[in-house]
């Protein structure tokens, strides 16, 4: 342990970043209510929900980075981890236990409406403490992770980001000063997920272990597959604010890289499916768990670098809103889903005209929950527990 270091002073909010948050949650969103609406086929891969939450995680390394990097480039002390989980626990919290809240409410108004329309998990107190402590990425079970609300486990991963990140800040500063030892470890990094990911499916279709846990909870949602991708966030942050990229000074640089990456994310996104089954599965892991972290990675950077070509419309308030409450599109979005699979799965008709109101309501929601209760509440916790 070193000194306490000096608390850096407020960085300026990175307008773009912020705007395009809005477009990963829509991503996940949509992906999940294709189910109702019926995207046609020739674009709703470009809503596959998965690639959206491969954003989020690289997106998180490079600002957390961006924002604590400083603080934490003398080492880690007790008073400069408890300032960081402080913010990071008031930021993320409060609407993380609200969407927990709602759908606990809304299930037990859905069972009482129809008595046994809803099947419990075997484990309903352990799996619901579970996820109230945000404990799903480390799960046993397809239903502690997933009966909830779905979508938190990557929340509950992104809160094993933040009991590693200051470890991960004050190493890099220490031992990865130069560009060369950041890229090797952006390289080892990926080969780290690609083995991960051949490994769950080694184990699941050589030696027969059970696919839902091992691909669908394990490598797909756990911290020890995913980290990979907060890593490369952390390292595009390092070689853009150290100077290892003085070439993204050029506008015409930055649109380039800009361009390149949208264009690898739309590949991917169009790539077709295998229609063996193995092979569908495993090119599911590839592709969201490893395939677009590279691509998303060179997206934030050149936003981050300075104006783009999409500058113009991404530093509009109003995106810059839409940004601001997509946490809340994100976290809260399962609890109308939930209401209309079930619809679905009693035979209840579902119009598009009330989907789209559905999802229109969400946005909504959220915008009401940042205002009123999300921005509100992260102020009183980060000043009473003294950030």
């Amino acid at each position: 342990m070193s000194a306490t270091p000096v608390a850096a002073p407020p960085k300026s909010q990175l307008l773009e970043l912020t705007s395009v948050r809005f477009f990963a949650a829509m991503a996940v969103l949509l992906g999940h209510f294709n189910e109702f609406m019926g995207i046609p086929d020739w674009i709703a891969p470009a809503f596959a929900g998965g690639f959206g939450v491969s954003f989020f995680f690289v997106l998180s390394g490079f600002i957390l980075c961006y924002v604590y990097a400083e603080p934490f480039d003398g080492g880690v002390t007790k008073e400069g981890y408890q300032r960081f989980a402080s913010a990071r626990f008031a930021r993320i919290y409060p609407s993380y236990v609200m969407a927990l809240l709602l759908i606990t409410v809304m299930y037990d108004l859905m069972n009482w409406v129809r008595r046994g329309s809803l099947d419990l998990p075997p484990n309903p107190v352990t799996s619901w403490l579970a996820n109230l402590l945000a404990l799903q990425t480390f799960a046993p079970s397809w239903e502690t992770q997933q009966f909830w609300n779905g979508p938190s486990w990557s929340i509950s991963t992104e809160f094993g980001f933040y009991v590693l990140c200051p470890f991960i800040l004050a190493s890099t500063a220490l031992h990865l000063r130069s560009a060369a030892r950041l890229v090797l470890l952006l390289v080892i990094a990926m080969a780290y997920s690609l083995a991960m990911q051949a490994l769950a499916l080694y184990l699941v279709y050589e030696r027969g272990w059970n696919q839902q846990f091992w691909v669908d909870v394990i490598a797909s949602r756990n911290i020890f597959w995913r980290i990979p991708e907060f890593l490369a966030g952390v390292v595009m942050a390092r070689l853009l604010y150290g100077g290892h990229l003085a070439w993204l000074q050029s506008a015409a640089a930055r649109n380039a890289l800009l361009l390149a990456c949208l264009i690898a994310v739309t590949v991917i996104n169009l790539a077709p499916w295998p229609s063996d089954p193995k092979a569908f599965i495993a090119m599911r892991q590839l592709r969201f768990e490893v395939a677009y972290t590279l691509p998303f990675a060179g997206i934030i950077v050149a936003l981050a670098a300075g104006p783009t070509f999409l500058s113009p419309l991404l530093r509009r308030p109003s995106w810059v809103f839409l940004g601001d409450i997509s946490y809340g599109i994100y976290i809260y979005h399962w609890i109308p889903w939930t209401i209309l699979a079930h619809a679905k799965a009693h035979g209840l008709p579902l119009p598009l005209w009330l989907v789209t109101g559905v999802i229109a309501g969400t946005i909504m929601f959220s915008a009401a929950s940042y205002l009123w209760y999300e921005r509100p509440v992260r102020l009183y916790l980060r000043k009473k527990l003294g950030h």
